[in-house]
């Protein structure tokens, strides 16, 4: 159960605002509770030093009201965004290419942003402007913004053709899967609106008006409104030789974040099992996915048939995975004779090298594993400059693989 005001995202868009309409904004968000303020890209700095200590998250808008801008364009001020404090990208959909049925272009832009933002432990919502499109647009929006990764679908800039209708999130709803959350947003100002759009399947509320919304009826109390997110259990790979290293922090901040969500994390340091590698007897591809070989791979074998996400934690050695987590890699060929319950991947690494191109060949292999088995990334986060135990201490990807695993 949640409170109302957990909800909403307290939004101030409009032409006019200033830094002191920011500051504003983010006061009033830490004082009633919100969950986050949503804000222009060139505002994020100044939110996120005004919400510094709260616990009240960063929305930035992508290509916002039009969503007419190019590609390029939008990964650059997702990456500005996500880089300055952004936890959350609220992206506007080039519905214009929709309509015209330009479906592979629409899912390319989507994904770019996806893609830029998971790099940075950022979600993605996808505004469609529901009110400019029919309902099969409306379907076609919503799975080609799954398809490309999006953590959240969306209705309204709130600058376009209409706002957030009970119809479009019950249809937005029944049109993703429930890894995919709902987001209301546009000419929602009152509370009877706002629990209406929550009972159709909105996961989250988008407005400015949220102080007014959460307002209680004189002579009634404030209810608790039932969440519809679903926990989740996370399977963690920690391959890193060093049970204090810098992969630990990170796996650390990441579980952090998990736990407070309510979702439920197993751990396994993998350096600290016997786990042989594949003898490519192909065993298992006569057996069901059993494996003959008998070892603590056996631990970890069931979480791939019960857990919904999966998190790789390694340090890069010469340019890949470390050799603990290669081997988890090869012994995982049985999961193409079984059907698996792990849905999405997570990739956290630190590194000792200041170049930040020395980890793109282990993320090139982590994304062509991930792809090959049908896994989601979900986020993909790096600490450069961490050779030594301790390196990591302050880093930003700390604060980042946290979020990473609080926005799963």
């Amino acid at each position: 159960m949640k409170k109302l005001e957990k909800y909403i995202d307290h939004t101030l868009l409009k032409p006019g605002a200033g830094i002191a309409d920011i500051e504003k904004l983010c006061s009033e968000a830490k004082e009633h509770g919100f969950y986050a303020v949503c804000v222009n890209s060139r505002f994020v700095p100044v939110a996120k030093k005004a919400l510094e200590g709260s616990d009240v998250k960063i929305a930035s808008v992508v290509g916002f009201p039009l969503g007419a801008m190019s590609t390029e364009a939008k990964v650059f001020e997702t990456v500005y965004s996500c880089e300055n404090g952004a936890e959350e990208i609220d992206m506007v959909m080039e519905y214009g290419l929709l309509k015209e049925g330009h479906k592979q272009a629409v899912f390319d832009d989507i994904k770019a942003v996806c893609d830029a933002a998971a790099e940075h432990g950022a979600i993605v919502k996808v505004i469609l402007e529901t009110g400019a499109l029919s309902d099969g647009e409306i379907v076609d929006a919503c799975k080609l913004s799954e398809e490309a990764g999006a953590a959240f679908v969306k209705t309204s800039t709130g600058f376009g053709e209409g706002g957030a209708t009970v119809h479009a999130v019950e249809l937005m709803r029944e049109s993703v899967s429930r890894n995919v959350r709902v987001k209301a947003s546009g000419g929602i100002r009152d509370r009877e609106t706002a629990l209406a759009m929550i009972e159709a399947g909105a996961d989250r509320i988008g407005a400015s008006a949220g102080i007014e919304i959460c307002k209680v009826p004189e002579g009634e109390e404030a209810e608790d409104v039932s969440s519809v997110l679903t926990p989740k259990n996370i399977l963690v790979l920690n391959g890193s030789p060093k049970m204090s290293g810098n992969t630990a922090a990170l796996v650390d901040a990441f579980c952090r974040g998990a736990q407070e969500a309510g979702h439920t994390v197993h751990v396994f340091n993998v350096a600290n099992l016997s786990v042989h590698p594949c003898t490519d007897c192909r065993f298992c591809f006569d057996h069901a996915g059993e494996c003959a070989i008998h070892d603590d791979m056996q631990r970890i074998m069931p979480h791939l048939y019960s857990d919904d996400v999966i998190v790789f934690a390694t340090p890069v050695y010469f340019y890949g995975f470390s050799a603990q987590i290669k081997t988890v890699l090869d012994r995982m060929i049985c999961m193409q004779t079984s059907k698996m319950t792990v849905k999405g991947s997570v990739l956290l690494s630190p590194y000792g090298d200041t170049d930040k191109t020395v980890p793109k060949p282990m993320i090139d292999m982590y994304k062509a594993f991930t792809g090959y088995v049908g896994w989601k990334n979900l986020g993909i986060i790096t600490a450069d400059g961490c050779m030594d135990p301790g390196d990591i201490k302050d880093h930003k990807a700390l604060e980042q693989a946290e979020a990473l695993g609080r926005n799963l």
